[in-house]
């Protein structure tokens, strides 16, 4: 029995001295937060600083992206300047060559018809010559199938000329003086004939299309001439003025 209790005594002691007094344990080390606790709270710490830096990457990249975006938007609204410009040009200059072709197709005859204006006046002139005959002549069968012969000819010429585009200017009397289409060889008083009016057609003149190759000459009226006073008022207006005198 004696050995038994001294085991216990034994024992005992051990753990009393094994066991630190109250003033040698350390405040922190009842405070400290287990390893578990530390390590969520670092985890927590780390999402959150990740979460942070998302978000920043994400603004700099949509930054990144906008910007981006506007730059390639401006060069494509710079390029598409560009080519609407280049077609509208092309465009331009393709009309142009037409409107340039077609005109000179227009007025590709325009030199024989110059040349062929002189043979129209000598027809006119020999016309003109023939009737005359005609009227004064006692045997005006001949002359008159002749006259008929050539003017036949001379409009049958007037036709032909007129599908490639030659029409003939005339100045009836009586009509307003053009200056596009006339030309005044000179003006003279008339008492039918209003101011600024044709009185007669002198020679007549052709056009090509719309371009007039020679003007119509004609004569123009001035008006109706003044009156001058008569000698009896001259002679009334002399005595009064010697009277005044």
């Amino acid at each position: 029995m004696p050995e038994n209790n001294e085991v216990v005594i034994e024992i005992e002691t051990e753990k009393e001295e094994n066991k630190k007094p109250d003033f040698l344990i350390d405040e922190s080390e009842e405070e400290t937060d287990t390893p578990n606790e530390m390590e969520a709270e670092t985890e927590e710490r780390t999402i959150e600083t990740v979460e942070a830096e998302l978000e920043t990457l994400k603004e700099d990249l949509k930054k990144q992206l906008e910007a981006v975006a506007e730059a390639e938007r401006e060069q494509y609204e710079a390029e598409r300047e560009r080519l609407l410009r280049t077609a509208a040009e092309a465009e331009n200059s393709k009309r142009r060559a037409e409107t340039e072709a077609q005109k000179q197709l227009k007025f590709a005859n325009k030199n024989i018809m110059d040349g062929l204006i002189p043979v129209l006046d000598s027809f006119d002139a020999a016309i003109k010559s023939v009737d005359g005959k005609v009227e004064s002549s006692e045997t005006s069968s001949d002359l008159s199938n002749f006259s008929e012969g050539v003017q036949l000819v001379h409009k049958q010429l007037l036709d032909v000329l007129k599908v490639h585009g030659l029409t003939l200017i005339a100045a009836a009397a009586g009509e307003p003086f053009d200056p596009n289409q006339h030309e005044a060889v000179f003006a003279t008083e008339s008492d039918e004939v209003p101011d600024g009016n044709v009185i007669e057609e002198f020679r007549c003149g052709y056009q090509l299309h719309d371009q007039v190759l020679r003007a119509a000459q004609v004569v123009v009226s001035k008006g109706k001439p003044e009156k001058q006073p008569s000698s009896e008022d001259s002679e009334e207006q002399e005595t009064e003025d010697t009277i005044e005198e």
